[in-house]
């Protein structure tokens, strides 16, 4: 992912730099001459070969993957007896979150359920009649064949056996039904009790015991935040440069300083007529609920990629005339002014295609004044500062004068006391 350490080579040994008195002459300390070297001080940087990431930075809020309104299934009101969670719970997917009044559900149950077995004890009779009435028919025609029966008593029992079908048939379809008003009255007993759909963390509770369940209006909402969605919109140059599953990062700074990773999951195909951005999403984990939704999300994209290239930061490139040039620290303590062919850029570092090579000391302050061959000292190598163990003209007398003072007592000292006298 993005660079922003700058890379260093160890830095190059200079020439010596002097910014000092010259002192000249012997004799009096009147015939003594002084010369000073004026020199800039800069800063300088060891310039290196590395990869390099174009990266452009967007913004937008997390949200919840997966966020559900929970109703109450009910056909009209129904008192709420208990709430059993509140807003920020993590819940599992089924669990019991409040309980309805049910007294009415389970009463129309056990009717339905006594309905059932009212049936099927009817279809076991009907089953028993039709049974018997197959049978004396199937005799009635034995006799029949033989004339022992007349057509007028053989139709008679065929008809008994019709009739013994239809009632069959109709207790089958009344077994059916009372089935199938169990089935619904199973399902409103279910209903009673409010259950999760999914799991996740509850984020609106709006259910009081005592008050009453609609299904016009959601009793709770519930978030999956295990996966965060950050929506984010990204412009016409770029959005060609970016893939799905492609790794970004992310920095919530109401959280902390620390980066995310997350991964491009949709990129729009149509451009937002507002914003004229196209919009993308992006999903990250968030399984450990370091985050919740609705915080501002700062987010870092490659576009663009170079291997082994030349970059030096933004600050060492002075402009001269609309073109870009460098200066090159050289051996005699002077500078060397370098014209650069510039290429990839993230706003803080350049790669330059032309004019440096490998362990080049450039200058990354002071610059914004030198000339081509300018003396510079340098203060400080690769963010190293230097000893330079420099001391001003001043103190260089005084050190003398002090050093005059010693030797002068040193000599009175040594002095017989009899030529003192």
């Amino acid at each position: 992912m993005k660079n922003k350490t700058k890379r260093k080579v160890a830095a190059l040994t200079l020439g010596s730099f002097f910014l000092m008195a010259m002192l000249s002459g012997c004799g009096s300390k009147d015939a003594e001459q002084e010369q000073t070297v004026s020199t800039v001080p800069v800063e300088v940087e060891t310039v290196a070969v590395q990869d390099f990431d174009k990266v452009i930075t967007l913004g937008g809020l997390t949200a919840a993957e997966n966020t559900v309104n929970v109703i109450a299934k009910v056909s009209g009101m129904e008192q709420i007896k208990a709430v059993n969670v509140k807003v920020g719970d993590k819940v599992q997917e089924g669990q019991v979150l409040a309980q309805l009044d049910s007294e009415t559900a389970q009463l129309n149950y056990d009717n339905a359920q006594l309905a059932v077995n009212n049936a099927e004890n009817s279809i076991a009779v009907a089953q028993q009649s039709y049974d018997n009435a197959v049978t004396n028919y199937n005799n009635a025609q034995e006799l029949f064949q033989i004339g022992a029966m007349s057509q007028t008593d053989l139709d008679q029992l065929k008809l008994a056996r019709d009739n013994a079908q239809s009632q069959l048939n109709s207790a089958q379809i009344g077994v059916a039904n009372a089935r199938n008003t169990l089935q619904s009255a199973q399902l409103a007993l279910d209903y009673a009790t409010v259950t999760a759909p999914i799991s996740g963390t509850v984020t609106m509770v709006n259910a009081n015991v005592g008050s009453y369940a609609t299904a016009s209006a959601p009793m709770f909402e519930i978030a999956n935040v295990d996966t965060l969605e950050i929506s984010a919109g990204i412009n016409e140059q770029n959005v060609s440069k970016i893939k799905i599953g492609q790794e970004v990062l992310l920095k919530i700074n109401s959280v902390s300083d620390q980066w995310f990773t997350g991964n491009i999951t949709e990129i729009s195909s149509v451009m937002n007529s507002q914003t004229k951005n196209y919009p993308i999403t992006i999903a990250m984990n968030n399984k450990e609920d370091a985050l919740v939704a609705g915080m501002y999300a700062e987010i870092e994209v490659i576009v663009d990629h170079a291997d082994d290239v030349v970059v030096i930061p933004v600050e060492a490139i002075v402009y001269k005339e609309a073109q870009p040039v460098a200066y090159v620290i050289q051996a005699d303590g002077t500078v060397k002014e370098v014209r650069l062919t510039l290429g990839l850029n993230d706003g803080d570092f350049y790669v330059v295609t032309d004019g440096l090579t490998a362990g080049d000391q450039i200058v990354v302050k002071g610059n914004s004044n030198l000339v081509n061959g300018t003396a510079v000292t340098v203060i400080a190598v690769d963010g190293v500062e230097q000893d330079l163990n420099l001391k001003p003209a001043d103190d260089a007398e005084n050190a003398t004068n002090s050093e005059d003072a010693e030797s002068v007592d040193g000599e009175q000292s040594d002095t017989p006391a009899e030529e003192t006298k």
